[in-house]
């Protein structure tokens, strides 16, 4: 009988159809685990959670380190018919206490004492490291104390929250019906095997038949992991596919070209980011040759890949527009999604998305829709006010990203900056991501950030301590301005990094930029 959780049967199916192959490599743990081990495991950790207080439709917060162990509690929670939930618990408190709050969880599954620092008041249970001792078995599924669950299409499979760079991190529940659309696009290639950074990222493959190699690292926070430990390991893996942040690959790319390394032997690398620069996309073919590299827009409420482009077409893209300001390529949508462009002024009363979207070429809001996108927020009906729009002719639910762009006569979709950083200038509409596009493609520079002043009319490029200001090319890169109409840059090197997001270190905090520009102009030191 299948559980209806498109998750555990998709597992199910593999350890009925392939049970002695392998499903997951941990390098923690110097192990390889079956898809018949990896499914006993999974009953062994959800009868422990129900020992623990877990009931079927409750939260289990799960914070383990990325290994075999955090596989099989997700599964396990799924298999007793609880929802895993991933909270960042390193996070601040003021951010992690309305989480915990809104998930109302019984029991939270955590190696770190104490991770809630007084703000949790359900149980704390370090995992039983035992679930694996039962072997590879073709026995019997074990009689389960609970009623299994009849899961709905729309009931919630899995917790995530965003990074809340925008404020307190919202809970988006996905459920089977934006997983199956994920697993549709995905289980129909030729990639075997995956190199995982993302815990949810894992379970997806896993459930489609692809073995998950999983890193022995102290961390997967971009700008901290140990990138020789994770080249080797990597190298050593036999992955055919790998999603990683900008600046992970970044930082592996350099390592690669630093010491004249051999690249991975990957079949497909994947970069996210809306405003990914080309030249990092140069690099990364060049050294990863002959990995097929692709770049696919997506965001927490809505299940990759919204749009997909190549880095051929990236890079050609790049060369005609992004280099005139005119944005970064994200590619056209993927099977079963629709983009559309709307104002962002479009509210939510009888709208029509026919007549709200802009025509060809005008820039404005992204939006997107399809089975990939989640409908809701877990108890937050002010970001669902905010973020979700009803068609009125046909009720399709379509999710605004926040991110501003436009369509072109080729249907392709481009990124311009975020909403909220759109700048109403003299001269014109600024948008900081497409500037910094622009002049990093003269520089070479991985990360910069444009900063507007309007008492004093200058646009600011602002770029970290350990980027060469020598490559700064003032002469080229005003012609650039000028051909926009806009004021040619001043150059200004941070003493340390761009404050960027905590958790992939790519989204620049730019609230945080024009305070430390502020800080240096006022002291005299531009």
């Amino acid at each position: 009988m299948p559980y209806g959780n498109v998750l555990v049967d998709g597992l199910r199916a593999q350890r009925d159809n392939r049970p002695e192959h392998t499903a997951v490599t941990d390098f923690r743990t110097s192990t390889q685990r079956s898809f018949s081990n990896l499914w006993l495991a999974a009953e062994s950790a959800a009868m422990h959670l129900y020992r623990s207080g877990a009931r079927p439709g409750q939260h289990v917060v799960m914070t383990l380190p990325l290994g075999s162990e955090l596989i099989a509690y997700c599964y396990g929670a799924a298999i007793l018919g609880a929802v895993p939930a991933f909270v960042d618990p390193n996070q601040p408190l003021e951010s992690l206490a309305p989480c915990l709050a809104d998930l109302d969880a019984a029991v939270w599954v955590s190696s770190i004492p104490d991770p809630a620092r007084g703000l949790y008041r359900g149980s704390i249970w370090p995992p039983d490291h035992t679930i694996f001792d039962a072997g590879d078995s073709d026995s019997t599924s074990k009689k389960q104390p609970w009623e299994q669950r009849a899961w709905s299409v729309n009931d919630t499979v899995l917790m995530l929250y965003t990074s809340g760079t925008t404020g307190i991190p919202k809970g988006v529940p996905w459920t089977s019906r934006e997983l199956s659309s994920q697993m549709r696009y995905y289980g129909d290639n030729d990639i075997r095997s995956e190199f995982c950074l993302f815990p949810h990222l894992a379970l997806v493959s896993l459930a489609i038949g692809r073995r998950v190699v999983l890193p022995d690292l102290s961390t997967a926070q971009p700008a901290h992991l140990d990138i020789d430990a994770f080249y080797r390991q990597l190298a050593g893996s036999g992955s055919d596919y790998l999603f990683a942040s900008p600046l992970v690959w970044h930082r592996l790319v350099t390592h690669i070209q630093r010491h004249s390394l051999p690249a991975p032997k990957l079949r497909r690398a994947a970069t996210a980011g809306s405003a990914i620069g080309v030249r990092l996309i140069e690099r990364m073919r060049a050294a990863l040759d002959p990995t097929d590299v692709v770049v696919p827009y997506a965001s927490t409420e809505a299940l990759m890949p919204i749009t997909v482009v190549g880095a051929d077409e990236h890079i050609y893209l790049s060369q005609l527009k992004t280099w005139n300001g005119k944005g970064t390529p994200l590619g056209r949508p993927t099977e079963e999604m629709q983009v559309r462009i709307i104002s962002p002024s479009s509210k939510g009363a009888n709208f029509d998305v026919t007549t709200a979207s802009l025509d060809t070429g005008v820039a404005g809001e992204i939006i997107v829709a399809g089975p990939r996108v989640v409908r809701t927020y877990h108890r937050r009906d002010d970001a669902v006010a905010a973020s979700k729009l009803r068609d009125s002719p046909t009720g399709e639910i379509w999710h605004r990203t926040g991110d501003h762009g436009y369509i072109d006569d080729s249907g392709l979709v481009w990124y311009l900056c975020r909403n909220r950083d759109v700048v109403d200038s003299p001269h014109g509409p600024i948008y900081p991501d497409a500037l910094e596009q622009m002049w990093n493609m003269v520089t070479g520079f991985a990360l910069s950030a444009v900063v507007y002043d309007a008492d004093a009319d200058r646009l600011f490029y602002v770029f970290p301590h350990d980027e060469d200001p020598s490559a700064v090319d003032i002469g080229t890169m005003s012609i650039l301005a000028q051909r926009l109409h806009f004021p040619g840059p001043t150059p200004l090197q941070l003493p340390g990094a761009l404050p960027t997001d905590p958790r992939h270190n790519s989204k620049i905090d730019r609230d945080a930029v024009t305070r430390l520009v502020r800080q240096i102009t006022a002291s005299g030191c531009s």
